[in-house]
């Protein structure tokens, strides 16, 4: 045992007691929020496209277009401020910073320039030439030119050099049909005050739950937060494996190649040395998990105290994270997935003399651990899916397709039967990385002793 302490406490001191540990560490919560606020970046630092709108019928087309462009500006602020009346709650605060915050910037602005036919325009588009904006001189996005043609057709000729921003194009088009639907539907005789009060027309949609009576089945968003929190929990927990094995493997490699492992066979036996390993760097994993959480809770203390946050339902948020049953599920699958990736991992790098040999055996485990990835976004939608259950049921991907599974109450025969196997699995897998870390650390099995078990019908090499 005392060897084993001695293992754990120095593989942990060689990580928490360096200056990189706690800096990556500290750097981990800026590439999350870098990795949430950089599609907002992106969309809010898309160019402005300035286009030119040739209206050959009169004037009609024209109108319409522009009327569906300010309606659609109006609609979305509505279904801006619906969305955050349903997730926060009729927060007055919250509701007046949306009502003065300034408008987003348009994406493409209307243009006139002086000539309108399209060989005249075409130096515009090209960028040969510049139309004068608010912005200063800016090349011409696109030219648009309406017709209207016999039996109440109408006939869009769209000219722009780029290919692949198809917005502006689809939204002529989509309210080009509305238009040419409201005159037929005029023109059959039906008023435009029918019309009017037709488009108004909406259900009320209220989502019950039939497990409990009618007065109490209503469906709130604190009852769809468990599942929110279990998918972060389970990206959470893959992000400290992933982090954790690697640890594993780099250091087995390091310690190999230096003959350190040489060293600390010589006054311990195998087990100890794989067991310190898994221990000391499951304590790692265990400090990184505690700092974010205390982090998380830090910031979500901070921001209860902010006057636009004070009806925020944090405590409903905190009450999901905290609740007993994800805690111990997700604490369970963490030291099962963790023991049996890091048993494979270190048995990995015993085999290996430097990265580079275990390149070809990390390959599959690294496709292996990628999947459940994606798997976890369709067990939030679909957690009944053929395909999840049948892939909850694989011993490598259980701990975090299951863990997601759970806030959806997955059938019980599930739960005990993918656990069961799970263990089942990760006591083989332990004993065979054993084995494995055994031979590799007395020089008796490498990368091409792996190499060997799967191929098949070829012939071994003349020693």
């Amino acid at each position: 045992m005392r060897a084993i302490y001695l293992i754990a406490r120095r593989e942990y001191l060689s990580y928490v007691a360096t200056w990189g540990f706690w800096l990556s560490l500290a750097s981990m919560p800026m590439f999350m929020a870098l990795g949430f606020g950089l599609p907002i970046l992106i969309e809010s630092s898309q160019p402005t496209r300035y286009y030119a709108l040739i209206d050959e019928s009169g004037g009609a087309l024209e109108a319409a277009i522009e009327s569906q462009r300010s309606a659609s500006r109006d609609a979305r602020a509505e279904a801006t401020r619906e969305a955050t009346a349903e997730l926060l709650g009729d927060n007055p605060a919250i509701a007046a910073a949306i009502a003065d915050a300034p408008e987003p910037a348009e994406k493409y602005i209307r243009v006139y320039p002086d000539v309108t036919d399209i060989e005249t325009l075409r130096p515009y588009l090209l960028g040969e030439q510049t139309v004068e904006t608010s912005d200063g001189p800016q090349p011409l996005f696109a030219a648009i030119y309406l017709r209207q043609a016999a039996g109440g057709a109408i006939d869009v000729e769209y000219w722009s050099t780029n290919l692949t921003d198809g917005e502006l194009r689809s939204e002529i088009r989509r309210t080009l049909r509305e238009y040419m639907q409201l005159n037929r539907l005029l023109e059959s005789g039906v008023s435009p005050e029918l019309v009017a009060a037709a488009g108004e027309l909406t259900p009320t949609v209220r989502e019950l739950n039939p497990e409990r009576s009618a007065e109490a089945a209503e469906v709130t968003t604190a009852e769809r937060l468990p599942i929110i929190v279990a998918i972060a929990v389970a990206f959470g927990l893959w992000i400290v494996i992933f982090s954790v094995v690697n640890m594993l493997l780099t250091a087995m490699i390091e310690e190999k190649g230096n003959k350190v492992l040489e060293m600390m066979l010589a006054s311990s036996r195998h087990h100890e040395i794989l067991t310190g390993k898994l221990l000391g760097v499951a304590l790692v994993s265990t400090t990184l998990l505690l700092v974010w959480g205390g982090l998380a809770a830090t910031v979500g203390l901070g921001l209860q105290q902010m006057p636009f946050a004070a009806e925020l339902p944090l405590g409903e948020i905190m009450a999901a994270v905290l609740d007993p049953a994800l805690v111990f599920p997700a604490i369970g699958y963490f030291i099962i997935g963790y023991l049996m990736y890091g048993a494979i991992f270190l048995a990995i790098g015993s085999l290996c003399e430097t990265l580079q040999d275990a390149q070809t055996l990390m390959s599959p485990m690294m496709l292996i651990m990628m999947v459940p990835l994606f798997l976890v976004m369709v067990a939030a939608d679909a957690p009944d899916s053929p395909i999840i259950v049948i892939a909850s049921w694989v011993p490598l991907w259980t701990p975090f397709i299951m863990l997601a599974r759970l806030p959806q109450d997955p059938a019980l025969f599930d739960i005990i039967g993918t656990t069961v196997v799970m263990v089942a699995t990760a006591a083989a897998v332990i004993w065979g990385a054993g084995v494995m870390f055994r031979m590799g650390a007395l020089n008796q099995a490498n990368q091409d002793t792996v190499k060997g078990w799967f191929r098949l019908g070829g012939k071994s090499k003349p020693g």
